[in-house]
């Protein structure tokens, strides 16, 4: 009875310990952020398109992240270098949620209504800048990632934001 009792305390101990996502690891995820300086033309019977008038590796950009899964407010954020660059350094494993924002509009109607003469520019669209979420001008872009080891360096590669230059 004595041995059954030690066997429930230790793993309850070593359950109790495990540790949750977050900072006091030895693993860091990386990325680069890349805006794409957008303008559109939405005008019907005309030219309607989606010019590209830039990109480049954004410098200065806010990045966030959340430590696991259990809420959707940011844990800490890091500001991109010059070469639009991030690192979240020292994260233990589990599940971890990055994001930036990116500019964005909402109009979905004038979507479908685009959609029914010009598919292809409202494919465009929806693909690039016209989101339901779109909230104030700004959509979530994230990506959710699992640590799983400890000493690896997680690369994200890039994460796209578009800037609305115009829209004519």
């Amino acid at each position: 009875m004595k041995k059954i009792l030690l066997i429930i305390a230790i793993v309850s101990i070593l359950i109790a310990c495990q540790k949750e996502a977050g900072k006091g690891g030895t693993s860091s995820i990386i990325g680069k952020v890349i805006t794409y300086e957008l303008s559109h033309f939405d005008v019907p019977g005309t030219n309607q398109r989606i010019d590209t008038l830039g990109y480049y590796y954004h410098a200065d950009e806010e990045v966030y992240i959340i430590y696991g899964d259990e809420d959707n407010y940011y844990d800490d954020s890091y500001e991109t270098s010059f070469d639009g660059s991030f690192r979240f350094e020292n994260l233990r494993k589990g599940r971890y949620t990055v994001f930036i924002y990116s500019d964005c509009e909402s109009d979905t109607t004038g979507l479908t209504v685009i959609n029914q003469s010009n598919p292809v520019y409202a494919q465009q669209l929806a693909s690039t800048i016209w989101k339901s979420d779109c909230v104030d001008g700004d959509v979530v872009v994230k990506m959710d990632i699992e640590i799983t080891e400890n000493n690896q360096q997680y690369n994200l590669g890039d994460i796209t934001r578009f800037k609305i230059e115009s829209n004519l």
